[in-house]
Formats: structure tokens, C-alpha cells, sequence
């Protein structure tokens, strides 16, 4: 994945390529949610596979404080599409693009890996687990 984002404006060419964002897109919001619980929790009440998720640079509960914070606006769009898409709320294409972008990004800063490696399957199966931690 390029630091250049990609066309957010281009229709979908198919319904097949737009359906697999909109569980893309769901399935980030899964892993943003696990997330965002454990920034509200304190560290010493997380698991060690939860703490295990992220670098050890620096405190896991200061960086998911921090993180939290500085994508805040990021996060909320990626709540507004998602609830839309459970909600049959209408969601035109730049919006679904847009929102699986930013989720990628959001999730691979925080976890310390390229965004590249931050698809949806890999998100929500690394943090999945930790939801049931």
C-alpha cells in the first residue's frame, strides 16, 4: 500500500467489489471497537495477549489513550458509515472508500505495523480474540 491514497472518489465497478468493502468496513469497525474498549480500560486489567498486541515502545494504555485521541475524528466517520451499513442508512461509494481507508490506517498506527499488513481479515482476527480476553 502506497502513502499515496488511492482514487477515494471512483465509483465501484461492480456490486461484488463494494460488498466485499462494506465487510471490510465492518469487520474494522469490529477491531476499532475492541480497541477503543481496551483505552478505556486500565492496562493492568488487560490480558497478556492484549498487551501482546501492541510495540513495546512505550506504555500500552498511554498509547491507546494517545491514539484515541489524535483519531477520534477518523474513528467517528468509521462509526457513522458502519452504523449507516447495519442500519440501511445509504452510504455512496467515496464514503465506503474513504472509511476502509481510514480504518486501515487507524488500526496499523496503533497496532505499530504498515498498513499494508492492516487488511480487514488480519484485523479482525488479531483483535477478535482480544474482545474475548
Amino acid at each position: 500500500m502506497s502513502l499515496t491514497p488511492p482514487d477515494l472518489t471512483r465509483p465501484y465497478g461492480t456490486e461484488a467489489e463494494r460488498a466485499a468493502d462494506r465487510e471490510a468496513a465492518l469487520m474494522y469497525w469490529d477491531a476499532i471497537k475492541v480497541l477503543t474498549k481496551l483505552a478505556d480500560q486500565p492496562a493492568s486489567e488487560w490480558t497478556p495477549q492484549q498487551k501482546s498486541l501492541f510495540p513495546p515502545r512505550e506504555p500500552t494504555q498511554k498509547r491507546l489513550q494517545r491514539w484515541l485521541n489524535l483519531y477520534r475524528d477518523e474513528i467517528n466517520i468509521c462509526q457513522d458509515v458502519r452504523n449507516r451499513l447495519v442500519h440501511g442508512g445509504t452510504v455512496t461509494d467515496p464514503e465506503l472508500r474513504s472509511a476502509d481507508y481510514l480504518a486501515r490506517h487507524v488500526i496499523s498506527t496503533v497496532l505499530g505495523v504498515p498498513p499494508s499488513q492492516a487488511d480487514p481479515e488480519w484485523a479482525f482476527s488479531t483483535l477478535a480474540p482480544a474482545a474475548a480476553s
